[in-house]
């Protein structure tokens, strides 16, 4: 037992240090579930309309999103549910897992604090075991949460069983990406390769459950998230899967922890490439070595933002039989009789595309504050560069990137749209992408200011993303007070293509995001460096 010696101690550390973060993704899965089943509560009360949606979801696009159609013949609420909520359920929790394991175990070890805690009298094992601990516990949150709204928002259909059942998987979801991304913590001797491994996984479990939905069955079941689908709850309510999930996690925590004892600290079970005698010029510049810190999540999020581009331009064509005559579907994109159902849609989801690629665009921004927080920044600025220098290489790499994601997500939103036979412009499907840009670098400013003048509240950021993304997708839907919805810089934006582009509206935002960047600049020019 010496070797988990101060576990608790260590686990307690921990989740002082995490229950922020915790706290917002349980939040996010909350809201998650919520938004599912009371859509379909609210929106689907028909049997005819959900009939008509389970013929509609039986082709191969939607498969390849959602997952195979799952009971069709009786097509209810839960049914419904599981077959188009599940699969993109797995992966949010996943997601949090994979990033909540690799920050407790190899960035803290990347970052020195393991080695200044294993300086004092803890167990070799301690560390790792309390980031098992905290996933563990994470995930029966999930799983709580999950089926106690599933049981008190769901209707008839969705019954206690089904509804527990859901919660567990979402949770084993979570614990075995969890455990997944303990042995990748091993293997790699970095947290950006740890992260890329376990992101690898999830990607290439995707794909054998898309092969595994097209007819190969067995793919399906060698993919953990095409296993997990098969539970199908609501309709069959399949356990075995569940504890085939939960012996595989048990045997890959066990591998972790033998594999961290055998391991030196700071080394990882896979050679390290070697890497280049002399920095290159451009690493060498500050935007250079901004570039080198965020390269690796940028590329999962710029193959996240194709794939995500794709999944929606390809099911646009089917777009029309599953929404015509939905009249609380019409409210929520805000139905115009004299304009297609597909064009509105299709102009809802470009502002979703463009929130999304916020989101990497922002985290960007914030990692100005993530290495000062790491006390690395201070030897930057203590060098030849200066503040404005510093500062202003991360703002100029997240519009970058802002650009460069919508170009990404633009391009195979409509190219999937135009490869499916819907007649519409590429050309006008990337225009009307550049046009939220603006709003993105609102978004954008927002972070500056708040890292300027309040840095230990950045995390607000990513709320008023969150109260955008409501005034964009339910505005119509809720009718909120015009006061309300100017507060979102999307709201703004035109919604091409059926508006048309609007210059003052461009020019308006993209100065806002300017002013709330140079106030923000000069709050961080003035205050100290923590």
């Amino acid at each position: 037992m010496q070797t988990h010696a101060q576990t608790g101690r260590i686990f307690r550390f921990t989740l002082r240090k995490e229950w922020l973060k915790l706290l917002l993704w349980l939040i996010g899965g909350a809201f998650y579930v919520i938004m599912g089943v009371v859509a379909f509560v609210e929106v689907y009360g028909d049997p005819l309309e959900r009939q008509a949606m389970a013929m509609a979801m039986q082709n191969p696009a939607m498969e390849a999103l959602f997952g195979r159609a799952i009971g069709i013949d009786n097509y209810t609420i839960g049914a419904m549910y599981s077959h188009t909520m599940t699969i993109l359920g797995f992966a949010l929790f996943a997601i949090m897992s994979i990033l909540l394991v690799v920050r407790n175990t190899r960035s803290e070890e990347e970052d020195g604090i393991l080695e200044l805690i294993q300086a004092l009298p803890t167990g070799r094992l301690a560390h790792t075991t309390s980031a098992i601990i905290l996933l563990l516990v994470t995930n029966v949150l999930v799983a709580l949460i999950s089926a106690g709204l599933l049981i008190g928002l769901g209707d008839a259909s969705m019954s206690t069983e089904g509804a527990l059942l859901t919660g567990v998987i979402y949770g084993m979801t979570g614990l075995l990406f969890g455990a997944i991304t303990l042995v990748t913590a091993q293997l790699s001797s970095n947290a950006r390769g740890a992260m890329m491994l376990a992101f690898g996984a999830l990607g290439l479990s995707y794909v054998f459950r898309i092969i595994g939905d097209s007819g190969m069955e067995v793919f399906s079941w060698i993919s953990p998230l095409g296993l997990l689908y098969n539970t199908e709850p609501f309709v069959n309510n399949y356990w075995f899967p569940v504890w085939i999930a939960l012996g595989i996690s048990l045997v890959l925590i066990v591998l972790a922890l033998f594999l961290k004892h055998q391991r030196d600290m700071g080394a990882g079970l896979l050679p390290d490439r070697s890497g280049r005698r002399h920095a290159s010029a451009f690493l060498k510049t500050p935007i250079g070595f901004v570039v080198k810190l965020v390269k690796t999540p940028l590329i999962v999020w710029a193959v996240a933002m194709v794939f995500l581009g794709i999944s929606y331009g390809s099911v646009i064509g089917d777009v029309e039989g599953l929404l015509e005559g939905n009249e609380v579907i019409e409210q929520i994109i805000a139905g115009d009789p004299d304009i297609s159902m597909v064009d509105q849609f299709m102009a809802m989801i470009l502002g979703v595309l463009a929130m999304a690629a916020t989101i990497p665009s922002l985290q960007v921004m914030l990692r100005l504050r993530g290495e000062e927080k790491k006390n690395r920044l201070e030897k930057v600025i203590a060098g030849a560069h200066s503040r404005l220098i510093i500062f202003g290489s991360f703002i100029v790499l997240s519009a970058i990137v802002a650009i460069a994601l919508q170009i990404l997500q633009s391009l195979a939103f409509g190219g999937a749209a135009v490869a499916m036979g819907y007649d519409v412009s590429l050309v006008e499907i990337i225009v009307a992408g550049f046009a939220y840009i603006p709003a993105m670098y609102v978004m954008i400013g927002v972070a500056a200011l708040l890292i300027g003048w309040l840095p230990k509240l950045t995390s607000l950021v990513w709320l008023y993303l969150g109260f955008a993304f409501m005034i964009l997708y339910f505005g119509g839907l809720f009718d909120f007070p015009e006061i309300i919805n100017g507060l979102s810089p999307f709201y703004h934006v035109p919604q091409m293509p059926i508006d048309d582009w609007n210059w003052i509206v461009t020019l308006a935002l993209t100065g806002i995001s300017l002013v709330l960047s140079v106030v923000g600049y000069l709050g961080y020019s003035r205050r100290d460096i923590d």
